[in-house]
């Protein structure tokens, strides 16, 4: 049901013959534009890529320090079973390693009511502090995540409810088939798709302080609002790839940053000859004439350009803000209403890496607090591990999660400066974050960091500091698609189909909203759609 790779590129490749080449015009430069680029030249049609910024990669956006530490600005992690997304790392000859995910560090921390407690240490400091039902305790001592696991118990606050749902939709093809989008949508999917995430959490926690705790410690709380239709469906895509794949759970990151897989892709466009506008910003698209009729203004001049084949990648928090003609009205509707998260890092450079000592010592993952910068992320490129098969109930609601037979530093000296993602928020707390100046947001984080790490607020300890509210972001406006309770339902059909031959892609023409693997799959099918024509 869910398909790999290999077969869609063959399916493309046998689609093609036989047809006439095609001259194609691609608007963005992401890794949605990119692939269709690739894909499209290597079978010897003629593409032209328009990208309104002076860089490629989208929100694929590694910041690098002067001392050569660097970290992300956009993404930042990928999933094992992102088959889509190491195809194309592989393709551009790069390396992962072990991306220490949020919940894989039992020494780091919980700062939650004011209350600061070690992840191993829950049981003792926050538990007797907060009012919980006896069927929450029940919760946390008998949900799928047992006591001998390193992920906090506490998880199960929110795992128990999701697992409950996920596997009455497993336990049904029909409603399977439907909230993965390839078969009708059933009643009971349609019901689900009506529910918050925070409505039907509170079905099951039902006090204030369960509520509070598990939005805290998993950062979900400023996402209450979001459809619990596309959890569940994260969770059992997950479920299905890793057994179709036979590999185990976890998470990577891209050795030399996210960025070495778009300029790995541009080194590759630029050997085929594929020719790519930066600074050339859309600013029309006409479909009402015999031709689709793209708007281009550059730095010295604004011109209109036939096309008789177009694949559009820009998010559709940017097409709302370009003149468009000629569309239907259900794809005007789509891109109205289609919701965007927010999202806002701050990056803080450090002259060494005092989380890594005594008496600290994390290794990677992150702490949670209920402050404004909601997570810290301590990197995970100075750690060596070594993963073993994950059996506990831990499971992707919240993230990947891994175990370690290994997990040590690899560079022990004290000196070594760092990256520490001071902050990765979403939602109205990006929003105020990301209200701030550069300047402000990283005081205000440094200021959050310090009631962990006090190390924090020493004079120089932060050389530098990088930062992003991506709804300012001329080029987004918008982290990504992330979808509100009747989205998948009202929408979705619609933001994924083309209008003649007018093809839209991008994480948000997919159900891998937020990921570059759903950017490089609907990027592939608008591919497999336009060749065919």
């Amino acid at each position: 049901m869910i398909e790999q790779i290999q077969p869609k590129l063959l399916r493309i490749k046998l689609a093609d013959q036989d047809r006439p080449r095609k001259k194609v015009a691609i608007l963005g430069a992401g890794m949605a534009g990119l692939v269709a680029a690739y894909e499209l030249t290597n079978l010897g049609h003629k593409v032209i890529i328009y990208e309104a910024s002076d860089r490629i990669g989208g929100r694929a956006w590694t910041h690098r320090f002067d001392d050569g530490q660097y970290h992300e600005l956009g993404a930042m992690r990928f999933p094992k079973e992102h088959d889509h997304t190491r195809h194309y790392a592989k393709l551009c000859g790069l390396n992962f390693r072990t991306f220490i995910n949020h919940h894989d560090e039992a020494d780091s921390f919980y700062f939650i009511k004011g209350i600061l407690s070690e992840k191993a240490n829950w049981g003792t400091k926050l538990i007797p502090e907060l009012e919980l039902t006896d069927f929450e305790k029940w919760m946390i001592d008998n949900g799928p995540i047992p006591k001998t696991s390193i992920h906090s118990q506490l998880l199960n606050l929110l795992v128990y409810p999701m697992e409950l749902v996920i596997h009455r939709v497993s336990s049904n093809p029909f409603d399977l088939a439907a909230i993965f989008g390839t078969g009708p949508v059933t009643s009971f999917i349609e019901d689900l798709d009506q529910i918050s995430l925070g409505d039907y959490l509170r079905k099951y926690n039902t006090s204030k302080d369960a509520i509070e705790l598990i939005g805290s410690i998993t950062g979900l709380e400023v996402w209450w609002d979001k459809a619990v239709s596309m959890f569940v469906r994260e969770e059992l895509v997950a479920s299905e790839r890793l057994k179709d794949q036979n590999i185990d759970k976890g998470m990577d990151e891209i050795v030399g940053g996210t960025s070495e897989l778009s300029n790995g892709m541009l080194n590759l466009l630029n050997k085929l000859g594929v020719q790519i506008k930066t600074k050339h910003e859309i600013f029309s698209i006409n479909k009402q004439r015999a031709h689709i009729q793209i708007g281009v203004s550059d730095e010295s001049s604004t011109y209109l350009e036939d096309f008789d084949f177009v694949i559009c990648t820009l998010p559709f928090s940017i097409l709302r803000c370009i003149s468009l003609a000629g569309l239907s009205q259900a794809k005007m509707s789509a891109i109205r209403n289609l919701n965007y998260a927010s999202s806002t890092k701050v990056l803080l450079n450090t002259k060494n890496r005092f989380w890594e000592l005594t008496p600290y010592n994390i290794k990677g993952g992150a702490s949670q607090t209920d402050l404004i910068n909601r997570q810290i992320y301590y990197p995970s490129d100075n750690i060596k591990t070594d993963c073993k098969k994950e059996s506990d109930g831990a499971k992707s609601v919240y993230g990947q999660v891994q175990k370690f037979s290994t997990h040590e530093l690899t560079d022990t000296d004290t000196e070594i400066p760092g990256v520490l993602v001071g902050s990765y928020v979403w939602g109205q707390d990006a929003r105020r974050l990301g209200a701030l100046t550069h300047k402000e947001r990283v005081k205000v984080v440094k200021d959050a960091v310090s009631k962990i790490h006090p190390e924090i607020i020493e004079d120089d300890m932060v050389k530098d500091g990088a930062s992003i509210y991506w709804d300012n972001y001329k080029y987004a406006k918008g982290a990504f698609c992330f979808m509100k309770p009747g989205d998948f339902t009202n929408y979705y059909q619609d933001v994924i189909s083309p209008e003649g031959n007018l093809f839209f892609a991008g994480e948000h023409c997919s159900l891998d909203n937020g990921w570059i693997q759903g950017a490089i799959i609907s990027s592939l099918k608008a591919v497999e759609d336009l060749v065919k024509q």
